[in-house]
């Protein structure tokens, strides 16, 4: 379907597309504002910030820092926890900020800003981790089947 080249793009997609799913749908539930429109909006904007962001960031790279730093193996449970872990710190942390930044902008004095953020920080953290524990493994396979014309 797609050149063995474009994998890296093509598993972005996927993870982009999953954790911005789950994320938008507990962000909305818990403010009590999930509505299909409410859904296909923010989803629109989430998952196009989290395309660029897994596009730009060598994310793997940045997860293979911290197996280096704490002698853990790629292929051990262990590591694919803590790499996993560390890479969806860095995507939770950058998307929400801009998010939320993009919502209120200047209107929120910074600490307000930064006390507001603070708060949904490990919620959606948490439900980024269990996603992308859950979807990368799958999401590999699949891209792998997808990708894989020679050139």
């Amino acid at each position: 379907m797609c050149k063995k080249s474009s994998f890296p793009v093509i598993f972005n997609v996927f993870l982009a597309f999953f954790i911005t799913l789950t994320v938008t749908i507990f962000m909305l539930a818990v403010q009590n504002t999930l509505t299909p429109l409410n859904l296909l909006v923010n989803m629109i904007y989430g998952f196009c910030l989290n395309m660029v962001l897994e596009t730009l960031i060598d994310l793997p790279g940045f997860g293979n820092l911290f197996l280096k730093l704490f002698h853990l193996k790629f292929e051990s449970v262990l590591g694919y926890f803590v790499r996993t872990f560390f890479i969806v710190v860095l995507l939770v942390v950058l998307m929400s900020v801009i998010l939320m930044f993009c919502e209120f902008g200047y209107m929120l004095p910074p600490a307000v800003f930064l006390a507001t953020w603070i708060t949904k920080v490990p919620a959606i953290f948490l439900v980024a981790y269990i996603t992308a524990l859950i979807v990368i493994a799958p999401s590999m396979k699949v891209t792998a089947a997808l990708c894989t014309k020679e050139g």
